[in-house]
């Protein structure tokens, strides 16, 4: 289960230091935690998603800088659809709802979210660059200004959710923390459900 030594896999400064560390001590947690949501998605959705754990296949020299695993609806991948994604940088857990700047059906993604009501997203935080750790307090304006740079920005990202310092204190209970993570991906369900439809339009 993930708690606060969780993230000490980062203190690894080598790369296959930290690359076995993270294949033997968090890895394990991200199949459990993605086999669990899975299921508790599975009465919204009406399907079965598929985990993928991040592989970091194209590390050679510099260990990775985070870590994480992703829910999408293909078997072959996820990078190219909405997805959700849980995972750690090394003071942070992130709990996303992710759109990559390279997806697939990005316009049509992307026009689809002048039609959502920005107060019933679920978030907490929000961020243009799923590659870094960077994120802003989730408003009105936060909301406007990610959605306008993803429309008009081909490299940019649009990733909302929550991110919990390691520091927090939700981390003193492993449990609190596994409760946090469902509840925030059972909560952008329903945005993920509607960025699906827009992907799926013919």
């Amino acid at each position: 289960m993930l708690s606060r030594t969780s993230f000490e896999v980062f203190n690894d400064p080598t790369l296959p230091g930290r690359l076995a560390k993270i294949q033997t001590e968090v890895d394990p947690d991200f199949e459990t935690l993605g086999e669990q949501l899975t299921q508790l998605l599975y009465p919204e959705l009406q399907e079965t998603l598929h985990v993928h754990l991040a592989k970091h296949l194209r590390r050679h020299k510099n260990p990775p800088v985070d870590t994480w695993f992703a829910l999408s609806s293909s078997k072959r991948g996820y990078k190219m659809m909405p997805h959700f994604e849980i995972g750690l940088w090394p003071d942070w857990l992130f709990i996303n709802l992710t759109l990559l700047g390279d997806m697939k059906q990005r316009q049509q993604v992307a026009t689809s979210l002048n039609l959502i009501d920005w107060q019933l997203v679920p978030a907490m935080q929000i961020s243009s660059d799923h590659s870094s750790s960077k994120h802003e307090d989730y408003s009105q304006e936060t909301w406007q200004a990610a959605v306008q740079r993803f429309q008009q920005v081909a490299k940019s990202d649009l990733v909302l959710g929550t991110w919990i310092h390691k520091n927090d204190d939700r981390f003193a209970n492993p449990k609190t923390i596994e409760q946090t993570i469902q509840q925030q991906i059972i909560d952008l369900a329903p945005l993920y459900q509607a960025l699906m439809r827009a992907y799926n339009k013919s």
